[in-house]
């Protein structure tokens, strides 16, 4: 039971009102950012008067939400990082200010970040890497154009794969069509890498090259198996029959966050670039 005081007019000999400590201050938790907002924990303090108030406010700014825990305080900055503190009050009185939390910065949710470029030069190159990929995103984007140093166009000229995991963790499923037949449908299951995407080869021109899109879901979550969506295609303009375009689901089996991607295409030409970029969310 918190300490109380006793006041009135005439002395402390006569009965009177009773009046609540001020708060303690409540212990800070963790600040998670949003969208033009961040949500704030923590816990109320076991000592000192009951609070019936919970108030976090942040650093730069001042901008203050009130309620219980997590608190959310609305109206920040995106792209502008914020800290913030706790404070607790009751009829009595506010209590003193929490240590301050960590810092967050707010974002656009869906925003797109480049995170890396390769570009290949007169040398070619066996395989483009992405290496050391950061865990701030919900879903990761690689846009490629590229031309693979081959006799031949097919389907299966690019692959992929996540951590260096070459074993049998891998399902593709796409369907592809040019413009003299159906499209077809194929799948596979237990491969070493994903190899649904189409690339150009020396069936075509060599100023020809394929582009490629892949959204690659959830792929910092450790709760999940790996989902891949690609979009790919060539054309040679009219110039040559070969035209393909290729869409494709591929799955990692695996439930481990991917902190590398290596693409491998029978060595790329000069001037095929691939870029990786983040796409942030809630």
């Amino acid at each position: 039971m918190p300490n109380i005081k006793r006041a009135n007019a005439s002395g402390i000999t006569k009965p009177g009102t009773a009046i609540a400590d001020v708060p303690d201050a409540p212990t800070i938790g963790t600040a998670t950012g949003g969208s033009g907002a961040a949500t704030v924990t923590y816990t109320a303090a076991a000592t000192g008067g009951t609070a019936t108030t919970f108030t976090a406010t942040s650093t730069p700014g001042s901008i203050t939400g009130t309620g219980a825990s997590p608190i959310t305080i609305s109206g920040l900055t995106n792209g502008t990082a914020y800290s913030f503190t706790v404070t607790a009050s009751n009829s009595t009185g506010t209590s003193p200010a929490s240590s301050a939390s960590n810092q967050v910065t707010p974002v656009n949710l869906g925003d797109m970040d480049p995170i890396a470029m390769v570009e290949v030069g007169s040398a070619g190159a066996a395989t483009i890497e992405f290496a050391s990929i950061p865990s701030t995103y919900t879903h990761l984007q690689i846009r490629g154009i590229a031309r693979k140093n081959g006799s031949t166009n097919d389907t299966v000229g690019m692959q992929m794969t996540f951590n260096g995991d070459t074993a049998s963790s891998y399902n593709t499923h796409f369907l592809q069509g040019d413009g003299s037949s159906a499209f077809a449908y194929t799948t596979g299951a237990s491969r070493a890498n994903i190899d649904s995407i189409y690339l150009a080869g020396g069936g075509m021109t060599a100023n020809t090259f394929g582009v490629q899109v892949i959204d690659i879901l959830d792929y910092a979550n450790t709760n999940k198996y790996k989902t891949t969506r690609q979009l790919s295609g060539v054309s040679s303009n009219a110039s040559s029959a070969i035209d393909y375009i290729l869409l494709g689901s591929g799955l990692w089996r695996s439930t481990s966050a991917i902190t590398s991607i290596t693409l491998t295409g029978n060595s790329f030409v000069q001037y095929s670039q691939f870029a990786l970029y983040g796409i942030k969310g809630a």
